[in-house]
């Protein structure tokens, strides 16, 4: 079916609208913090993704759209927690808390660890959470982990049974290295004692609309500079379809994407393979209309 041209065209008003938000909070930055503009670029990056994400984050995780789908996957959580990228934890009131034993969270920003440490008391947390300085990516991931005494500092190789029952990233994958995401993603298995949970919420690349797949690759070219390092490419859903050792999987598109979003939003939730008529196992996905910028897809993959 056509999308009609003013769909079409408010869908892709979407990130334009983020991106002059970011941007006006680049001059902001530079005012409060000059002297980290020259000194430190990378700090400044990081305290203007701060001051963006501090007023945006928390209109994100409430919004209608998300909110049932991301509760369906952190109210599963269990055990002792990884959680990649949970910026200032604006997701974390969807936590049980006494499902929880410790909650690791892995958040590159330490400007943002204020607010996590703040967000995490509230949501009763506060004794159990523990803030690692580390992004998504082995490079940066392995050595906090070693650091905070969860993996040995002495070999290379992980621990057989694996280290966490849960492990979670929610609208994070997107801003680590695309390049690395598989080898991140066979690091989390790898990290997952015998029987834990992946559960993702992330928005990936809308590969069902020739037209928006070409608008999303022209905003790509500065979406990243804007967006802490995000981009709209994502392949997550991909990478862990394509790999071996998982017990259950399922990576469904949510029900609200229509096709012409620049973004595709995934999830995955646990469940067992679908069987069609014919006997051939498949991949349970829900049906889209072929048009929106922000495609979200989510799941839940359990480790064999």
């Amino acid at each position: 079916m056509a999308v009609p041209l003013l769909v079409r065209l408010q869908s892709y008003l979407d990130p334009l609208l983020l991106l002059s938000i970011s941007i006006a909070y680049f001059p902001l930055t530079l005012l409060s913090h000059p002297l980290l503009f020259v000194t430190s670029p990378s700090t400044f990056r990081s305290k203007w993704f701060e001051n963006f994400w501090r007023i945006i984050g928390p209109k994100m995780a409430a919004s209608e759209a998300q909110v049932n789908h991301i509760e369906e996957l952190l109210s599963r959580a269990n055990g002792k927690v990884l959680e990649l990228g949970p910026g200032a934890g604006d997701q974390m009131y969807h936590y049980k808390p006494a499902q929880i034993e410790v909650l690791y969270c892995a958040e590159p920003n330490t400007f943002l660890h204020g607010k996590l440490a703040e967000n995490a008391e509230k949501r009763g947390l506060g004794k159990k959470i523990i803030a690692l300085e580390a992004g998504a990516q082995p490079g940066s991931l392995l050595p906090a982990l070693k650091k905070a005494g969860l993996i040995p500092s002495t070999t290379s190789s992980l621990p057989e049974n694996g280290v966490f029952d849960t492990i979670v990233a929610v609208k994070s994958l997107c801003s680590a290295p695309q390049k690395q995401l598989a080898a991140t993603v066979a690091i989390v298995q790898a990290l997952l004692k015998p029987g834990g949970e992946f559960l993702f919420f992330e928005h990936v690349e809308n590969n069902a609309d020739s037209i928006t797949m070409s608008y999303a690759w022209l905003v790509d070219w500065i979406w990243p500079v804007f967006m802490g390092g995000c981009r709209l490419n994502g392949k997550i859903d991909r990478i862990v379809l394509g790999m071996g050792g998982w017990d259950e999987r399922r990576v469904t598109t949510t029900d609200e994407f229509q096709g012409h979003e620049v973004r595709k939003h995934s999830s995955t939730i646990r469940a067992f393979p679908v069987v069609n008529n014919h006997g051939e196992t498949q991949v349970s996905m829900l049906i889209f209309e072929h048009s929106q910028v922000f495609r979200y897809v989510k799941g839940i993959c359990r480790k064999a």
